[in-house]
């Protein structure tokens, strides 16, 4: 009967036993205006077959944009690997994980471009010429702003130096709506939206 115990307690223990600690020592997602920098630490040990990007618009269902064309990791000190996706979503979040095949996976980290602020104005809207933008408690600060359209294209770029509000001329601009994305001296990050009207 001590026996039979000592069986299933081993059975039971094995799964746990058998896990290997994760060669990815380090991971981390820094959003950098139009493109999202990733870094990735291996910790030493034998080396891995390369490993693989993965991303995607939610945290389940992510694809591979790119591997790591080699031998990766190295068995005296942990090595550092970096890596840029210049086409990351513009108008919805983005979810990386790093997978060093068959099985080692990294935490998801989620990168949105930029942080939603609640004290953004953004004024008139919809807007037929001329669109103005402020953000609360702040004033005599430069800027760069980017815009997107509804499918995520390119479609301006502004900078300048703002005193009270950005004013932006969005006459040029078909019907519908825009995203934008502004990034000011000090690193800090604003995103906001507007409705254009339809040019008479």
């Amino acid at each position: 009967m001590r026996s039979l115990k000592l069986i299933v307690f081993f059975i039971l223990a094995l799964p746990y036993f058998g896990q290997a600690q994760s060669r990815i020592s380090y991971f981390s997602a820094t959003s950098l205006s139009d493109s999202v920098r990733l870094n990735v630490q291996i910790s030493a040990g034998l080396g891995c077959a390369g490993f693989q990007v993965l991303h995607g618009s939610d945290s389940v269902n992510l694809q591979q944009i790119w591997a790591y064309p080699g031998l990766c990791g190295n068995t005296s000190y942990p090595e550092s690997y970096k890596y840029t996706d210049y086409t990351p979503n513009k108008t919805s979040a983005n979810y990386y994980r790093i997978l060093i095949p068959p099985g080692d996976y990294s935490k998801i980290l989620k990168v949105d471009l930029a942080a939603n602020f609640s004290n953004l104005v953004v004024f008139p809207q919809p807007a037929n010429d001329v669109l103005n933008i402020a953000i609360s408690n702040k004033a005599n600060y430069y800027y760069e702003m980017t815009i997107y359209d509804r499918f995520g294209r390119k479609k301006g770029f502004a900078s300048g130096n703002a005193m009270d509000k950005i004013t932006l001329n969005v006459s040029a601009f078909s019907e519908g709506v825009y995203v934008f994305y502004i990034f000011d001296g000090n690193g800090n990050s604003f995103r906001g939206k507007f409705l254009k009207n339809a040019n008479n």
